[in-house]
This record gives C-alpha cells, structure tokens and sequence, in this order.
C-alpha cells in the first residue's frame, strides 16, 4: 500500500470513499473492485530527510480501518458501543450498589441515581470513541441532552420492569437492573445511531421543489416531500394545483387545545391545530383555483406526516374533481393488462407484490411494476403509476431474495418495523380517541424514527417498471381462511372505496375529508 499510484478518477466512486489515516490506495482498491490493478515492484531506500508517518496512533487507526473494510463501518460501531455499555453497566451497578446497601436508599431510587452516573461515563466514551466521525451533527450539549433524553424515555420502561422482576417475581435486585439495561441496548444504540449522531449528508439543494404527476396535478412546495420524489421536475411551475408553504411562528388555533377544528362559512378555508404553536401540528387550507396549504414550521422536519397526513388526502380529492380516482391498492402489469391488489392496511399486499415481481426473472417475464401503496386510475380505465417509496418490514424484506440493504438499513429496520406496524398503527388510533395532541406526536416520532421506505428497485433490483397500462382485474386480498371468492363490479366498488377509507382515519384527515 506503499510507493507511487497512478489511476483513472473517472473509474473511482468518489462518494463511497471513506478515507481513515493515509492508506488511501486500500479505501480505493477496497471499494472499487471493478478496478484492474498492475504493480511494478521497488524496494525502500534510506531515509535521508523528513520523518516517517508511521506511529503507533496511525496503526491503530490502520487496523482499525482493515476491520471496517472487512466487516463493515456499522458491525465495528455496535461492537464500540456495547463494549463501552459493558463498561457503563460496571458504573451503574457499582452506583446502585453504593446507594443500596451503603447509603439505605429503596433500590428503585438507586436505579435512577445509577443511571445519570452511567450517562454522564457512556456519553463520554461514546461521543469520542463511537461517534466521533459524527460530531457535526449536533453541538456538544445538545448531544448530551439528547442522550440523558433517551436513557430517561428508557428508564421509565426499565423502572416498571426492574419492580416487577424485584418485587413481584423475586429476583435480585442488581440482577434485575442488568436484565433492563441489556434488553434495551439494541433500542438505545438505534436512537444513538439515527437521532443523536445521526449522519449528516450534503445538503440538498433548497426549495422550492415542484412535482407534476402525469400532467394532471402539480406540487409547488416549499419544503422537500419524499413520497413524491419520482415526480420531482425542474421545470418551474407557476400555477400550481396545490402550493404547500411553511408558515410563521403564529398558529391560525389557540394555545393549549389540542384537535382545534375552524373553517370559514363558505367552506373555502379550514385549519386544524394541536394547540402548540410553532412547536407542534397545524395546517391552514385555502381552497381555490390553487389549493394553497400552510403548515407549521415543525412539519419541515417531519416530511413524511405532511406528505401523507396532509398533502396525500388533498391530492385524493384534487383527482376526484379532475375526473381520476386515487385509490388504495397496488398494481403489476403483465404486458398491456394491469391488475390491481387491494387490501385493509398491513394486510401482506406488499409482500404479495414484492413476491410475484421477484420470481420474474427469465427475459420472457413480463410483469411490471406500477405502484404499491396507491394507483391512479384515469376515466377511460388506464391505469398510471403512482410510484411512492416502499413502506416495508422485517418480513417484507425476507420475501425477497437479493433486497439492496446495507446492514444499517437493516439494523435499523429491527427498530423501524416495532414502531411503525400493526400494531403501532393501532395504538395511534387508539390514541387519536383522546384529547392529546395526537397528529403532534405523529409528527415528532416519525421525526426521531422515520418509516423505512425504499423504492422497488432496492427491493427487487431487477424489477421492470411500466408508467400505464389497462386495467383487466383486481384482487382483494383479505385475513382468515384460504380459497377464492368472485365479486361483482358493485361489491368490488365498494370494497375498494372501503379500503381506501381505511389507509386514513388520523387527524386531520377527517378535517380534509
């Protein structure tokens, strides 16, 4: 790895480079193996000024960088990490200990007394030895606020858990304490990871972005809108069928009452507002020629929910009025015939999809994928693709056999998938029923834990995409019992509208709607 190189730049992918101490040639030959490589041998001759490179320090970071090459950036990490966390628990038992036994106080007391003396010791370790490549991502005490954060939100599920085990099954105390830290080490690392830490990429470039879907309705938005990314065009719009805007400090409802609900009488305007101010939820809609949509200043940083909470139900009835249905299903093309999956939501429809496009792999093979969450259909009965990334899961993932996930992606799917399912779905259903800030909340979680989405081609790299095709059928998917049922047009009218119907429901769609 040593002498002079000569290479051609326009061969060397530039942006997967990531370069540790001096031996550059290894990241190159490493992460370009499509590269043919000629040496021409030299043996070293004394050195007679200057001083070497080579130190103690630098072979520690050359090791360090082979075992990165070799297993991957992310496995090195996680080994970092619980390493220091082996450490952090020798604290946190030697504090409870101390305050238990030595000072009197309840062993639930001493819990909490060991887990700020652990942040403080993990926090440090971590920050300079698991993320110091990440520092820019945050200042320093932000950093630490965010990671006492996280140990408190896990602290209020690990005090119940060690009480229970303690008090109730009879185990011992500091053995209880060990079981909690341990069974939420995977769920910290991932808050550290994606949140904290978090890698910062090179910016995008700002707004506003404009979207036309197949020349029927266009997007002009101020902020970036990743479900609509395949219809990004550069061309400037200058009358928009929804313009999307990020409004002010002032929110259109009053403090302190969530759900707020207003419009005007004609009906032309309405806002719905959590009652946080510029801290939490709020939309204000002005229907017109334009149909001119003001969020609040947090939703720039939880573009998913404005998408689908809010852009997504406005777009629905924007095509109705234009004469198309945007409906919840699925859709694959096998030639010039379409067929549409529809299904209730979480029900295996992307599965289904990802499967039956994943065995067409000879070239005679003429399935295509048209979309997955949501298709187009157009008066005349063609069917227009609606590309929206993938909202997958664990076992999405596995009904593929070669999906294009790194092993963060994956990593990060363990903790992805627990949040955003079935069940989570269904709890935040539950809690829409209250008079919390619901949408609010929404917002803030996918914030910290964004949905993991990912267009087909990650999934199923060989896919072929088509942009329309006729619809010759749909399939209705449903749970319980095997076999199948034929439906008439009006049932399947209806079950299609019903399963529409269902994919929404959280605030403010009843607003919208």
């Amino acid at each position: 790895m040593s002498g002079f190189f000569l290479l051609r730049k326009d061969l060397i992918d530039l942006d997967a480079l990531q370069p540790r101490g001096f031996k550059i040639l290894l990241e190159i030959l490493v992460r370009n193996r499509h590269l043919k490589v000629s040496e021409v041998g030299f043996e070293f001759g004394k050195r007679y000024a200057g001083e070497s490179k080579a130190s103690l320090r630098e072979g520690f970071r050359y090791l360090a960088h082979l075992g990165t090459l070799r297993l991957g950036n992310d496995a090195l990490r996680f080994a970092a990490f619980a390493a220091i966390g082996l450490s952090g628990l020798l604290v946190n038992t030697l504090v409870l200990l101390a305050g238990t036994e030595l000072v009197g106080f309840h062993y639930l007391l001493s819990v909490v007394f060991a887990t700020w003396a652990s942040t403080l010791w993990n926090f440090s370790l971590t920050d300079a030895w698991v993320f110091g490549d990440r520092r820019e991502a945050n200042r320093w005490g932000e950093r630490l606020a965010m990671f006492a954060f996280v140990n408190t939100l896990a602290l209020l599920v690990r005090g119940p858990m060690i009480y229970v085990l303690t008090s109730i099954l009879g185990i011992y105390y500091v053995l209880s304490n060990i079981i909690s830290l341990v069974s939420l080490s995977l769920v910290r690392y991932g808050m550290s990871d994606a949140w904290i830490w978090k890698v910062t990429h090179q910016p995008r470039a700002r707004g506003p972005y404009c979207y036309d879907i197949h020349g029927i309705v266009t997007v002009w938005s101020e902020t970036w809108l990743p479900e609509l990314e395949r219809f990004l065009t550069t061309e400037p719009i200058a009358q928009p069928t929804i313009r999307v805007r990020i409004g002010g400090l002032r929110s259109p409802g009053p403090l302190g009452r969530p759900g707020t609900v207003g419009a005007t009488p004609d009906g032309r305007r309405f806002f719905y507002d959590d009652g946080l101010g510029p801290l939490g939820f709020w939309i204000d809609v002005t229907m017109g020629e334009t149909v001119e949509v003001i969020a609040s200043p947090f939703l720039r940083r939880s573009p998913h929910v404005l998408y689908t909470n809010v852009v997504e139900p406005i777009l629905r009835w924007t095509f109705v009025r234009k004469g198309y249905a945007l409906v919840h299903g699925a859709c694959i093309a096998f030639g010039d015939e379409a067929y549409l999956v529809t299904a209730r939501t979480d029900t295996g429809k992307t599965t289904t999809i990802l499967r039956v496009l994943d065995r067409q792999r000879r070239a005679t093979d003429t399935g295509a994928f048209l979309s997955d969450d949501l298709t187009l259909l157009s008066p005349d009965g063609r069917v227009l693709s609606y590309p929206k990334p993938m909202t997958i899961s664990r076992h999405t993932v596995a009904a593929v056999n070669t999906p294009m996930l790194t092993r963060r992606q994956r990593f990060d799917l363990w903790v992805q998938s627990r949040l955003h399912s079935r069940e989570g779905r269904r709890f935040a259903l539950l809690l829409a029923r209250t008079r919390l800030p619901v949408a609010t909340i929404n917002a803030v979680v996918q914030w910290i834990v964004p949905p993991p989405k990912y267009h087909i081609q990650q999934l199923v790299p060989r896919a072929k995409w088509t942009r329309e095709a006729k619809l010759a059928g749909m399939f209705v998917i449903e749970r319980g019992g095997e076999g199948e049922v034929p439906l008439d047009d009006r049932a399947a009218l209806e079950t299609l509208l019903s399963n529409s119907d269902d994919a929404y429901g959280f605030p403010p769609y009843p607003v919208i709607r």
